[in-house]
């Protein structure tokens, strides 16, 4: 297997990058090791950049159309790492996963609809329901005594029952807390929706980054009936650390919702991409495996590191290894401090930008 350095080390700082050029506007503190953006500070895979820069050299950028190619890889992709079989005729283009989400959240629900989504939850999820004016119904997840989330199924199924849901926002695997939900999980989840007509909407776009022996199982998955009840949403920018390029899909099996967002798309013209979007997201899941499987090993190591830290340092943090994700959730509860007394520790001292729990919801309390 080809040998990639993901310890060269580069300089971000200088190409408008939100990550390191805004610590000063967004953090107020201009020197620190930014660690709150969940993307990765390797340089991008050689099999990906070299196709860019080629199209690059080319002196014409004028509009872009796509052919459905990305499409047929995106499929062969998910069949290679999910054994998920999907159709290309299924997918969508969509310039983010966030976007995905507010798109499904406009054609699907009214302003008196509930949607339900478990905390602690990628701020994201929250701040597109509540832009959209749609009720936020929280399904906090458990914590059990060996440090695992669990979802409190009971208190689903009463949201589900009597406050109005029309929507449910699967995160899988989960950020932050790195959990990769299994198969009895999502077969458990998605009867509770199918009983009470709610349509999932998933965003999986961490589902290629996760640490054996777990597996990812795309809920869609599970049976027709879920697919036809199911929206993906999943993109190439996590796996293969290209999220400024702004290209991301939505697979849908049933005809009904694919219509609904489709039109959707074209009513906010968010249906043309970017000369480099397809382009980029075609490279990745054709010739970016090799790299890939390369990303995963040193991610490992990364995990095993923090965790051994966190052994280290057990008096004042507690640590649990995610089962995906690159993301570390760490938990200071003992310091017993208040988020703005931690935060201050941590930017100020340690010299290093986290992002706190609380922003991530019910659950996330003085974790960073």
């Amino acid at each position: 297997m080809f040998k990639y350095n993901f310890n060269e080390e580069f300089n971000r700082i200088g190409t408008s990058c939100y990550k390191w050029d805004g610590r000063k506007k967004f953090l107020g503190y201009p020197d620190v090791l930014p660690m709150h953006v969940a993307d990765m500070d390797f340089q991008c895979a050689p099999e990906i950049l070299n196709i860019i820069q080629e199209r690059a050299s080319h002196p014409s950028f004028g509009y872009a159309i796509y052919d459905g190619s990305h499409f047929v890889t995106l499929s062969e992709w998910i069949w290679n790492q999910h054994q998920w079989k999907i159709s290309p005729s299924w997918c969508l283009y969509s310039p983010s996963i966030v976007t995905s989400l507010s798109l499904c959240i406009h054609s699907l629900t009214t302003e008196s609809d509930g949607i339900i989504i478990q905390t602690p939850i990628y701020p994201p999820f929250m701040e597109v329901i509540r832009n959209n004016k749609r009720n936020l119904l929280v399904n906090r997840l458990k914590l059990n005594s060996n440090g695992n989330y669990e979802i409190n199924f009971e208190d689903f199924e009463d949201l589900c029952k009597n406050k109005n849901a029309k929507m449910f926002i699967l995160c899988s695997p989960h950020n932050p807390v790195g959990r990769v939900w299994t198969k009895n999980e999502l077969i458990k989840i998605s009867e509770i929706c199918l009983k009470y007509n709610i349509v999932i909407v998933s965003d999986e776009i961490h589902s290629d980054l996760v640490y054996k022996p777990n597996k990812h199982i795309n809920i869609a998955s599970i049976s027709n009936e879920v697919s036809q009840n199911t929206i993906t949403c999943i993109s190439p920018s996590k796996t293969f650390n290209i999220p400024g390029i702004s290209s991301s899909a939505i697979i849908i099996e049933s005809k009904i919702l694919r219509n609904k967002l489709n039109s959707s798309l074209d009513k906010f013209h968010l249906f043309l991409p970017s000369v480099f979007s397809v382009l980029a997201f075609e490279s990745a899941y054709k010739f970016g495996y090799n790299w890939y499987q390369n990303l995963m090993l040193y991610l490992e190591n990364n995990q095993s590191i923090l965790k051994n830290w966190s052994i280290e340092n057990h008096e004042y943090v507690d640590y649990r290894s995610p089962e995906a994700t690159y993301l570390g959730w760490l938990s200071f509860k003992k310091l017993k401090l208040n988020d703005a007394e931690l935060k201050k520790i941590i930017y100020e001292k340690a010299q290093v930008a986290l992002d706190p729990g609380s922003r991530f919801g019910i659950g996330g309390e003085k974790v960073l």
